[in-house]
């Protein structure tokens, strides 16, 4: 009959299974350096391949007046024009538009067909046929609804002011067709040969100023109403001397927008365009930029694949330094691969938004939105501080690299980066994210603040900056809560801020372990001291071992009767059991605490403190009673070590490691009652040895120094909690 496997053997056995897939998908070398170089690649499609760059590998939006160049001279290789910016051309487009003149044509017969017109008037007021054709149907209509009397009176008004009306609307001030408020200064009178002469606005009249002369000729004569039907009628007999031509004046807008200069004229080759240390002006930065959209004009398709080339590698250059970075410093991250995609993943998405605000029209400097404080919390939160410092500067190097060597913003993001993972670093709640808010700010300002000075940059080009870099401040924290919120419910991933929700000794599992077994949980609330005080000494994560420290004897609670803490007022029942029968009762605490926490739903990082407090030990009081018993005849001949050792695995993490020392550092400084510092210290000592010997920290990265710093921290916190008290004097009876 086959033995059966135990609970922790059947766990690991089903994780080989699940890893064993997990490394025919994903595990796959090939397919993580497939990965790495799809990664490059993309962000090396990123950088401006297609866009104008000069030789020092600086973006033309970078050459700005005012700005220092503190590159190589450039001179020109080639002859070029310098092209004006089409922002200035567009602007003089408006002024040539707006201060075209009109052009009009003279109406030859304009006079004599409002003299005739006039005196048909004048015929029709006196009662006279007309001739057909002279006046047209609106003014007959209108004169003949006036009875005669009023016929005559108005003739005789028109008589008596004839000549002047001829004389101010066709010589003075004579009648053009368009209202004189929509002129601009100067009218241009198309003559013979077409030749133009100039003439002010103020030398004509329009229909709005010959209405109102007009109207003042029979306001006392006539009624309102009667006046505005005269005052009409001879707005239809004295046309316009000057009628606008539309086509002409069209004409002459095209010549003069034609005429617009496009270049600021011509740069020789071998010119200087700007020094090393000199700073832009107009003329040098148009130069710059003209310089260096004629050089990307030429020669294109050789020109373009040699810089997407470029880019690549350039985009290659950077990423190197986070994988050798995790290659040699974090190879737990780069063997897992889970944790590889993501890390890189989350570095990936800094230079795609920065991407797309190359290409996004607005006012407002968006750069300075890209949420790169944002991914270095989350970064630092998920995986340590120091990934996110590394995480950060590949991160910066890349936004610049994408946005054409944008040195500016890159500097702000590493550094408003660098001070929020700095700001998240030993987080323990969730309110602590938003005391970043100001630590971002505060990194992004100075920055912003200190390039613009050095740049000569005015308030009004850098209260933009800072105010899109504050709102980036308030917006990291809230997205980085949110992220973490989803990925602790969608990923098995446990960060400090959910362990935090653990540390609380009203958990079901805490208040049941004091309850069925209080021994243990007095056992477990000093171990937590110990492993929490140790962590702080050694600068490893303190909350993870105060609380793995908590959970890790929950095993004990379904058979609390079978520990020596917990056995008051009862007899031993190992006693009644054989060694081999009892060491299998021990060690089940371990798979029974697994199955608890499972059961409750404790983190993964909770859990591995239960089996890897003990590691492999051996249960030595059980064995060595059944050597004792072996060699007395009185039990089984041979003795199996393996069946007297715990399962393990062996601790794995500085947190784990201390967690292993402290439990057997408090319960053998207990037993020895050992009350000085010297037999502290003889005890610990030993323990240490013992663990060392045996192998049990061969998988833990505590250093030699960092285990005496635990030493020394077990030692002072063991003496405070075994000090002496004073023998207190009773007060005597008085008689």
């Amino acid at each position: 009959m086959a033995k059966q496997k135990t609970l922790f053997e059947q766990l690991k056995s089903a994780e080989h299974q699940e890893s064993v897939i997990e490394k025919s998908l994903f595990s796959n070398h090939g397919v993580r350096i497939a990965f790495m170089i799809i990664i490059i690649i993309l962000t090396g499609l990123m950088f401006p391949n297609q866009r104008a760059i000069n030789e020092n590998g600086e973006d033309v939006r970078q050459v700005n007046i005012g700005v220092l160049w503190m590159n190589e001279t450039i001179k020109a290789e080639f002859p070029f024009a310098i092209i004006r910016p089409e922002s200035e051309i567009e602007l003089e487009k408006e002024r040539v538009l707006k201060s075209t003149p009109i052009i009009c044509l003279n109406i030859e017969n304009a006079i004599s067909e409002a003299e005739a017109k006039l005196s048909a008037l004048l015929q029709m007021c006196e009662g006279k046929l007309l001739e057909s054709g002279i006046l047209n149907e609106t003014v007959t209509k209108n004169v003949l609804e006036f009875p005669q009397q009023k016929r005559s009176m108005i003739g005789q008004i028109v008589q008596k002011y004839r000549e002047e009306l001829i004389s101010t609307y066709y010589e003075r001030r004579p009648l053009i067709s368009v209202a004189i408020s929509s002129l601009s200064d100067t009218v241009f009178i198309r003559k013979s040969k077409g030749i133009d002469m100039p003439m002010l606005k103020s030398a004509f009249s329009d229909t709005t100023l010959m209405r109102g002369q007009l109207s003042e000729l029979f306001a006392d004569k006539l009624q309102m109403q009667e006046v505005e039907k005269v005052v009409s009628t001879l707005i239809e007999i004295l046309k316009p001397k000057y009628e606008v031509s539309k086509s002409l004046t069209q004409e002459t807008k095209s010549n003069r927008l034609a005429s617009i200069p496009r270049t600021l004229g011509i740069v020789r080759a071998g010119e200087v365009l700007i020094r090393k240390g000199e700073r832009f002006d107009r003329l040098s930065a148009l130069k710059v930029q003209s310089y260096v959209s004629n050089r990307g004009n030429s020669d294109t398709s050789t020109y373009s694949w040699s810089i997407l080339l470029g880019s690549i590698g350039h985009s290659f250059l950077i990423f190197s330094m986070m994988i050798l970075y995790l290659f040699f410093i974090r190879p737990v991250i780069f063997a897992h691969h889970q944790q590889l995609y993501g890390l890189l993943g989350i570095v990936l998405i800094a230079p795609i938004f920065s991407w797309i605000t190359v290409f996004m029209n607005s006012s407002y400097p968006l750069e300075y939105a890209v949420i790169v404080p944002a991914l270095s919390m989350l970064i630092a939160i998920l995986f340590d501080s120091r990934t996110a410092f590394y995480s950060t500067v590949v991160m910066s190097l890349l936004i610049a690299g994408v946005r054409g060597s944008d040195y500016s913003v890159g500097l702000a993001m590493m550094i408003g980066g660098m001070v929020a993972a700095y700001s998240v670093r030993d987080i323990q709640a969730r309110t602590q994210l938003f005391a970043s808010i100001i630590y971002v700010f505060i990194g992004m300002s100075v920055s912003i603040a200190s390039i613009g000075a050095e740049r000569s940059l005015s308030w009004n080009e850098m209260y933009p900056q800072l105010i899109v870099a504050g709102i980036n401040a308030v917006f990291s924290p809230i997205f980085t809560f949110g992220v973490l919120y989803l990925i602790e419910r969608v990923f098995p991933v446990t960060t400090d801020l959910k362990i935090d929700e653990y540390d609380s000794l009203e958990h079901p599992l805490l208040m049941e372990m004091n309850e069925k077994a209080p021994g243990t949980f007095q056992h477990t609330m000093t171990i937590a001291r110990l492993a929490e005080s140790a962590a702080h000494a050694i600068h490893a994560n303190a909350l993870l071992a105060k609380v793995g420290s908590l959970y890790h004897d929950i095993g004990k609670i379904p058979k609390a009767e079978y520990y020596v803490e917990n056995q008051i007022n009862i007899d031993n029942k190992h006693n009644h059991l054989p060694p081999k029968k009892s060491a299998s009762i021990i060690k089940e605490h371990v798979h029974d605490g697994i199955e608890l926490a499972r059961e409750y739903k404790l983190p993964q990082r909770i859990i591995d403190f239960i089996p890897m407090h003990h590691g492999t030990m051996l249960v030595k009081h059980f064995y060595a009673k059944a050597i004792e018993l072996s060699q007395k005849g009185e039990g089984p001949t041979i003795v199996k070590e393996e069946d007297y050792r715990y399962t393990g695995p062996k601790p794995n993490s500085k947190e784990t490691g201390i967690l292993m020392l402290a439990d057997a550092a408090e319960a053998v400084v207990r037993l020895n009652n050992a009350e000085t510092k010297e037999d502290i210290e003889v005890i610990l000592q030993g323990i240490i040895n013992d663990r060392m010997l045996d192998g049990q920290l061969d998988e833990c990265p505590l250093t030699i120094a960092e285990i005496n710093e635990i030493k020394e921290s077990f030692i002072k916190n063991l003496l405070g909690m075994r000090h002496h008290r004073i023998t207190y004097k009773e007060i005597p009876d008085k008689k």
